[in-house]
Order: structure tokens, then C-alpha cells, then sequence
């Protein structure tokens, strides 16, 4: 664990400390400041990368569960994450290691307080002039473009594979028609999938998620990204051995051709869930499953059982006596 985020953890309690003489962060001094000078720039209004604003409550409550750091993806999976590519506000020369921990234990304890959001909007004497960028070529604007249409394109090579893979196991037991769908489907699905590769890419670049990285331990856009080239690559492979199996009427390859369907199905499934993870958050099916049936957590006593009244105690010490 970072250093930084060491000191956040020890300065928490220390401000904590202070809550009975007042309220310890208050959102518009304290907090406020942090987001635009950290997020504000890639997460306002100007450019909302991910749909994603700081200066927005209905946004902001996606990742934040009020009084409970644990749950709060804001916390637990972007600014104290050990993925540098995950992490924001993103690695700079400058801050090496994130944001400061000073920074981060004011965070910490403004969501354990109840997350209070009340963004004061600039006035037109604050508003900072923002510098123009530079001005980007036609051919670049539409590469980053046609990425927005990765998250639609990746249910199609998902839907394709998928039932390629199953035409071939009814195959079996269907006969030769059902073998041939899954062959079209299978084509159809390779190159789907090399579509949606490409347009990944470019998603990801507009991002913010440039370079890169084959960090496959501790980087899930990495694992993303590698794993979804592995399946269009293993799909467009598997292409001749269905094509030798449809115009064979032995099918010696079949057996092969099933191997390689079921290894590319599973992968399908761990791309798609990766690209889950990368929305929503790490083991976003475990968290929604906990907070949807209120699994894994502690049951608190009610208040009238938690302590024994006065009057209690006082019968109490009698019958002892």
C-alpha cells in the first residue's frame, strides 16, 4: 500500500476527532476545490469522459455509497487503486503516486460523513480562461469516432460466437444444416469481433487510456484489451478448420472445430465481463448481489436492545444483591 495513502488512512481519525465542536468537512471549502483541480478538466462539463461529472449529485451518487467508504467505487476502485491505468486522477510526473494523501483523507472522510454535495457553479468572474487545444486532423477525429460505437458493436461478436457455438453442438444431434449456421455464424462473428477490436481501441483513447500496457496482473483495461484481440484472432483461426469440416463430408476436423468454439465462447464471456468491471467496477456481480439480497453484512441490534435502560440496570444490581 502507497505511502500516501498510508498517511490518508492515520489523518482520517485525527480529523474525525474534531466532530463534536463542528463539522469537520464541509463540501464547498474543502472538497470542492480537490475536484476541480483534479477531475474537473476531464469530468466536467466541457468533457465528460465515460458520461462520467464531478460537478453532477445524480452522477456522483453512481460511485458514492454515503457513509460507507468499502462500497464507494469512487474510492475503492479509481483513487486508491493499485491500477496505474485505473487510477485517478491519472500518474503524472508530478504526482507520482496519485492524489496527495491530505487530499485523499479529506475525501475519505467527507463520504464517511454522508457524502453532503452541494456544488457552488462558477460565476463568470471565476470561470478560468481554459487554453485551446491543439487542433486534431479530420482522419484522427473520425478514428476516435467510430469508437464511440464499441460498446453497441461488441454485442454482436458476443451473440455470433456464441451461437456458432451452440449450432455445432446441436449439430451433432441435428445433422448437417445446423452445421453449416454455425460455420456463417462463425465468419460473421470473426469479423464482428475484429470490428469491435478496432473500435475498442479508439474508445479507449478518448478515454484517456493511451499507450500500452501489458501489466495483465494488475491492469484491467490491459486484460480487456489483450483478451479481446486473443478471441478475434482465435476466431478468425478457427475459420478453416470449420470451412474444411462443412465441405468434408467426414469431418475430421470437427473435433477440433469444437474444441476451439468452446475455448473461444469462454472467452467471449471473460472479455464481456471484463468490459462489466471497466463500467461498473471490480466484482460488480458480487456487490450487486450483496446489495440486492443483504448478503455478507452484519445484522445491528435494535436500539432498545443494544443497552440497558437505567431502570434495567438498577433491577439488575438489585437481584444481584
Amino acid at each position: 500500500m502507497h505511502l500516501r495513502l498510508v498517511i490518508a488512512l492515520l489523518l482520517s481519525p485525527c480529523l474525525l476527532s474534531l466532530a463534536g465542536a463542528q463539522e469537520i468537512v464541509d463540501f464547498q471549502r474543502d472538497v470542492q476545490p480537490i475536484l476541480k483541480a483534479r477531475c474537473l478538466k476531464c469530468h466536467g462539463p466541457e468533457e465528460a469522459k465515460n458520461d462520467f461529472r464531478v460537478d453532477d449529485a445524480e452522477t456522483m451518487g453512481y460511485y458514492i455509497e454515503a457513509g460507507d467508504i468499502e462500497s464507494s467505487s469512487l474510492w475503492a476502485d479509481y483513487l486508491i487503486t493499485e491500477d496505474e491505468e485505473m487510477k485517478m486522477p491519472p500518474i503524472t510526473p508530478e504526482e507520482p503516486h496519485g492524489m496527495p494523501a491530505s487530499e485523499l483523507a479529506l475525501v475519505k472522510l467527507w463520504i464517511e460523513e454522508g457524502a453532503n454535495f452541494d456544488w457552488k457553479a462558477e460565476t463568470a468572474v471565476d470561470a478560468i480562461p481554459q487554453e485551446a487545444s491543439p487542433e486534431m486532423s479530420t482522419a484522427y477525429k473520425l478514428w476516435l469516432f467510430q469508437g464511440l460505437f464499441h460498446p453497441a458493436s461488441t454485442h454482436f461478436p458476443i451473440a455470433l460466437l456464441s451461437i456458432s457455438m451452440a449450432f455445432l453442438l446441436v449439430s451433432y444431434f441435428a445433422g448437417k444444416s445446423f452445421e453449416t449456421a454455425a460455420y456463417y455464424c462463425l465468419c460473421c462473428g470473426a469479423l464482428a469481433a475484429v470490428g469491435a477490436c478496432v473500435m475498442g481501441w479508439a474508445y479507449a483513447t478518448d478515454e484517456g487510456y493511451v499507450g500500452l500496457s501489458f501489466d495483465l496482473m494488475n491492469s484491467n483495461i490491459a486484460r480487456h484489451r489483450w483478451l479481446g484481440v486473443l478471441v478475434s484472432v482465435g476466431a478468425l483461426v478457427l475459420i478453416p478448420f470449420a470451412r474444411t469440416t462443412v465441405k468434408s463430408e467426414e469431418g475430421k476436423m470437427k473435433s477440433f472445430w469444437l474444441i476451439g468454439a468452446l475455448v473461444i465462447g469462454l472467452g467471449v464471456s471473460m472479455v464481456g465481463y471484463q468490459g462489466g468491471e471497466l463500467t461498473y467496477g471490480e466484482d460488480h456481480y458480487a456487490k450487486e448481489f450483496q446489495r440486492l439480497f443483504n448478503t455478507g453484512e452484519e445484522v445491528e441490534a435494535p436500539a432498545d436492545e443494544a443497552e440497558p435502560t437505567s431502570s434495567e440496570e438498577e433491577s439488575a444490581s438489585k437481584d444481584s444483591e
